[in-house]
């Protein structure tokens, strides 16, 4: 499985991702709503200048009959409206849109007179023209006065204050976004871990129910440790536990009953042909009878270790194959054949049944024995932390058998006696031991079984 898929197929990554994303969104929109308030703090505060500023210049403003108007103001207030490049700026002008008076003609060309004609009541400004540091901001009032209509136009040059307060915006927007960073980075390794932790039941939940099976059925889950969102899926598992033990204990009971039936007839029926006297046309007849009694057996010995209890006493892998390879040497040289056997000088230790270990043994060595060429040998080795191969000389095993090795009742041998359970009963004792069974052709020909056991 490749990395992006193991991440994104996590409910636990997925969770967190989108934790973090939901986090950037928040730090995003603060930093926008913080810069958005101070842009208004920004836009209040030129606004009461500018109100102030029109207060000043309406309480100053002299109207006469007939007269220009004038602007009546301290000398050191009249300061900033004067110069080449003044600061701040007033204008009055009548109904038609003509110009009445002016407090600098050098702004008054800055602006132009079409600009100063059609500025519209309220606030205006020219920073799109002008840029941010060089821009004037403007508000339009009208005047009462007598027998006419008059507007009064005053405005500011940008201050420090604007300056200052869109520094601080930039800062703080660049700042909150660059901190982000950092902060998002830890919001998703402490929501990952908060997740992970938040699922641990759920693991608990799926090892809990990863025991249950043929090799365990009476395994249920502990519900009181589960939360209660999981109570009921354990419920559910335990009482389909329940129907699945029910199941195999009544096909263990059935495939027992039956071969030990069979085998009362099978021995009476053996000993009636060797007692009887009458020669029979058909010299296979107790070849069959042969054959059909280690059938029944190996399936009373099959049904036997599925319901054994788990083996808990410590085994040395070396001392079971060594004594299993010298029970099974005369069977070998019999058949006009060999075993070797090699092991480690470090005990291979492991958890389990020695006699049940030894059986699932015999069983690969007599099926390696049965495969293997003559004259040829069959090798045995004990591997640390906890395995046994048994690598015999024979044709190896066809692609097409490889999937089906270990099913009970498969066998490419039935014309050599072969009745397809000695494998069965191999897998079988492994998993009773928590191991497996492997099997492989190797590259000098024949076929290899390892026995993978749990090291202790």
């Amino acid at each position: 499985m490749r990395l992006s898929e193991r991440m994104f197929g996590s409910i636990g990554f997925r969770l967190s991702l989108q934790l973090s994303l939901l986090f950037i969104l928040f730090a995003a929109a603060c930093a926008v709503l913080i810069g958005y308030q101070l842009s208004n703090i920004d836009e209040t505060a030129r606004s009461l200048r500018l109100q102030r500023q029109a207060h000043e210049i309406r309480a100053a403003l002299r109207l006469g009959n007939g007269a220009t108007p004038t602007v009546d103001l301290p000398a050191d207030r009249m300061v900033r409206y004067q110069g080449e490049a003044p600061a701040f700026f007033y204008a009055l002008r009548d109904g038609a849109g003509n110009l009445v008076m002016t407090s600098s003609k050098a702004l008054q060309d800055r602006f132009g007179a079409l600009f100063i004609r059609e500025v519209p009541p309220g606030e205006t400004d020219t920073e799109g023209k002008d840029g941010l540091d060089d821009a004037f901001y403007f508000l339009t009032q009208p005047v009462n006065a007598p027998g006419e209509s008059l507007l009064l136009i005053v405005g500011q040059h940008a201050s420090p204050v604007d300056a200052l307060l869109r520094e601080v915006e930039w800062r703080l927007l660049t700042g909150t976004l660059l901190a982000a960073i950092p902060i998002c980075l830890i919001v998703f390794a402490a929501s990952l871990a908060i997740v992970r932790s938040g699922f641990a039941p759920v693991r608990r939940l799926s090892q809990a129910t990863d025991r249950i099976g043929p090799g365990d059925p009476a395994a249920r889950i502990a519900e009181a440790d589960l939360p209660m969102e999981l109570r009921g899926l354990a419920e559910a598992a335990n009482a389909a536990a329940g129907r699945l033990q029910q199941a195999i204990t009544s096909q263990r009971r059935f495939t027992a009953d039956t071969a030990h039936q069979l085998l009362t007839p099978l021995a009476l029926l053996s000993a009636r042909i060797e007692q009887s006297a009458v020669p029979y046309s058909d010299p296979g007849v107790r070849g069959d009878i042969v054959r059909m009694q280690n059938l029944v057996r190996q399936l009373l010995n099959l049904s036997r270790l599925a319901v054994a209890p788990r083996p808990r006493e410590k085994v040395d892998l070396r001392i079971v194959a060594k004594d299993v390879v010298t029970a099974m040497a005369p069977l070998a040289i019999s058949e006009g054949k060999s075993l070797s056997y090699e092991a480690s000088e470090t005990p291979c230790l492991t958890t389990g049944d020695a006699s049940a270990i030894g059986e699932a043994l015999a069983n690969v060595i007599r099926n390696g024995l049965r495969h293997t060429a003559p004259s040829t040998c069959v090798d045995i080795a004990v591997e640390l932390p906890a395995s046994i191969t048994v690598a015999d000389k024979g044709d190896g095993i066809a692609e097409a058998y490889r999937q089906r090795l270990l099913e009970p009742f498969f066998t490419t041998e039935a014309d050599k006696g072969g009745s397809g359970l000695g494998l069965a009963i191999v897998d079988e004792i492994m998993r009773q031991h928590g191991g497996v069974v492997g099997a492989e052709n190797v590259p000098e020909g024949g076929a290899l079984f390892r026995l993978s056991f749990k090291a202790t």
